[in-house]
């Protein structure tokens, strides 16, 4: 299989890494404009680099192509890669926006190219141990979810100034309401689609950024259950985890620390009055998410699956952010748009 590797920054050098160990036979092609990391990659790894899409594509042919570019660089070069056939895999944000996702919609249905967005918390032991109790009713009904994720900026590429990541720019597609779009994608894949959204998204710290640095918001999932999401630029020490009260009890999934990340997963069953430990690890290995989420993009690709988290999944997340935006330069209640597609 013939791999196009878009963008060699840490996202994308990490799934090159992945790519390899999970199969050495891959044949990995990178596209890469800054010089000093393609000389870096050929020394390394002995693959071929190319600076531009352009070329690249004019030297082969590829079946798949891993798009980690910036964000705001996704749909066009997705739609240049589905036009010669290439399956895809973008890392998330899709888009920067609904009408920009939905622009690539029949570049898709021209080609029948696949489509999977990179949101790799979906293989991540918090989330699936959630899946694992809404799939299993231990909960009863859910009322409400709440989830956070607090990171500093300045420690999350450590070796790289913040203010030039795209993260700080916001013509980039920068800010935490893009660049955590990890919780209310895993809370829509499983409390369903959001019916009307909420929220602030103020920027309050000294990080000297043009983008937001804290978003507070609430999604609706119909009439009777809501989540509830904290993001920020902000907190010194890293914390990511969700709560779920159900009628017959509660989940909870803490996480803090990176590289190691420890990991505690509960849950509370009213019946017993007892806490049970569903999951906990004190030295959990942040790339095994991405390992298991390439893998499982590969086994799609080979079995002729279509891929979870396609495109009318991206579609109704970014409308869910869209509505955000609105709903803070607004200060109302915002309803999303009803997918008659």
């Amino acid at each position: 299989m013939k791999i196009l590797v878009v963008g060699a920054g840490s996202i994308g050098r990490r799934h090159i890494g992945n790519l390899l160990q999970l199969d050495r036979n891959l044949e990995i092609t990178v596209v890469e404009p800054s010089t000093d990391s393609r000389s870096a990659i050929r020394q390394k790894l002995d693959l071929e680099t190319f600076s531009l899409l352009e070329t690249a594509l004019q030297r082969g042919n590829y079946d798949a192509a891993i798009v980690c570019s910036p964000n705001h660089l996704h749909i066009p070069q997705a739609k240049i890669l589905a036009e010669v056939g290439c399956h895809l895999f973008i890392e998330k944000p899709l888009s920067l926006n609904r009408e920009e996702a939905m622009s690539l919609s029949p570049f898709l249905e021209k080609t029948g190219v696949m489509l999977m967005i990179g949101c790799n918390l979906r293989f991540h032991p918090g989330v699936q141990n959630l899946a694992s109790v809404l799939n299993s009713g231990r909960l009863g009904r859910p009322f409400y979810a709440r989830a956070i994720f607090a990171h500093y900026l300045p420690n999350w590429r450590p070796g790289q100034d913040y203010k030039q990541t795209y993260s700080a720019i916001s013509e980039e597609g920068g800010g935490i309401l893009l660049d955590d779009i990890h919780e209310p994608d895993y809370l829509c894949w499983l409390l369903g689609d959001v019916t009307h959204v909420s929220g602030i998204l103020p920027t309050i710290g000294d990080l000297e950024v043009d983008v937001e640095d804290v978003a507070d918001y609430i999604m609706w999932h119909g009439d009777r259950l809501f989540s509830q999401i904290h993001s920020d630029y902000l907190r010194r020490d890293k914390a990511r985890g969700c709560e779920l009260i159900g009628k017959e009890g509660t989940f909870v999934w803490q996480s803090v620390n990176k590289n190691p990340e420890r990991i505690n997963v509960k849950l509370f069953e009213a019946a017993t009055g007892k806490w049970e430990t569903l999951f906990t690890d004190e030295n959990y290995d942040l790339n095994k998410q991405y390992l298991d989420e390439m893998d499982y993009f590969l086994e799609c690709i080979k079995k002729g699956h279509e891929p979870m988290n396609g495109l009318d999944q991206a579609i109704r997340l970014m409308d869910v952010l869209d509505k955000v935006r609105e709903s803070y330069r607004t200060g109302k209640v915002q309803k999303l748009i009803k997918d008659e597609r």
